[in-house]
């Protein structure tokens, strides 16, 4: 696994180091996006849980993504009250607004091949709804821009989100017991093979080290928050969850420790926000250390 992680690192690296000597310009991230989350993502959801055995029993965590999402948001908006409303609305939105598709799935799969992207998948429709639903709330409550919440952007964003949509339809089929047949799986487990490599490539072109000093001392509080919450919340879990299955419990502690999700950028573009270099900032730091923590937890329990 130490050898898995050195070749995710130097693929996160060679995008980097591209950017830096102009083979590709940050701008050039939105097309490996694209590509990530439309083809090579779903591509993987869907030979994952096509011969997959599902259960209702992974229903606890959407749920418990969802309640983590919104207690978070809560609490760390609290911790922030003597703050403007444009840092409150920051920190609210950043608080358990995620990281899966982009950053999660590769390493997951790496991680826990067999069953990994099963459960990570569960988690990612709670974490969809509290990144869709209640992070634009937040965002848009403490916004100075006057947007109202709008439940037709949030609808649209849900059914736009493909991994998402793909993860449920595949999710139905294998309750309802239909499978794609064999030389359907062989062409998208060519297409999911890409996944890893592009997704790494693209973390390393929206990797940008530059450090806003007027934000510093909030960025570093914050960053204190989100790990030491995810790191209650797991506990928790590890010790009070009433269920036998360790995986369930495992997704959901990993979880709460992954990185910002991208999409608050253009959430705090959309609501005309002051806070982009706090954004930005926060978002690559939680990138470096979410893999550092992510090293370290495989290398001891898995």
């Amino acid at each position: 696994m130490t050898q898995q992680f050195i070749i995710i690192i130097l693929l996160i690296a060679l995008g980097y180091t591209l950017k830096r000597i102009n083979y590709f310009k940050a701008n050039d991230s939105q097309v490996f996006s694209t590509l990530v989350l439309n083809v090579t993502l779903p591509s993987l959801v869907i030979v994952n849980l096509n011969g997959a055995s599902l259960d209702l029993s992974l229903s606890v965590l959407p749920i418990l993504m969802i309640l983590y999402g919104v207690i978070a948001k809560i609490i760390v908006i609290w911790f922030f009250l003597k703050y403007d409303n444009h840092i409150r609305g920051t920190v609210g939105m950043m608080t358990a607004s995620l990281n899966i598709g982009l950053f999660a799935y590769p390493l997951v799969e790496a991680i826990w091949p067999k069953t990994g992207m099963i459960y990570f998948g569960m988690a990612d429709i709670g974490g969809a709804v509290i990144m869709f639903g209640v992070t634009y709330f937040v965002g848009s409550y403490f916004s100075s821009a006057g947007d109202n919440f709008d439940f037709k952007y949030l609808g649209k964003n849900l059914l736009k989100s493909v991994p998402l949509m793909t993860y449920t339809i595949m999710f139905i089929l294998n309750m309802l017991n239909i499978h794609f047949p064999e030389p359907v799986i062989k062409f998208f487990s060519v297409l999911s093979g890409a996944n890893m490599p592009l997704s790494m490539i693209l973390l390393g072109l929206m990797l940008n080290f530059s450090i806003d000093k007027r934000f510093l001392p909030i960025a570093l509080k914050y960053l204190g928050l989100h790990y030491g919450l995810g790191v209650i919340a797991g506990l928790l879990v590890y010790f009070f969850l009433p269920v036998d299955n360790d995986m369930i419990k495992t997704t959901l502690q990993v979880a709460w420790l992954l990185p910002v999700g991208v999409a608050i950028i253009p959430y705090s573009i959309q609501f005309k926000y002051k806070t982009l270099p706090l954004v930005g900032m926060v978002s690559n730091l939680t990138i470096l250390i979410s893999i550092i923590i992510l090293y370290i937890y495989q290398a001891l329990f898995v």
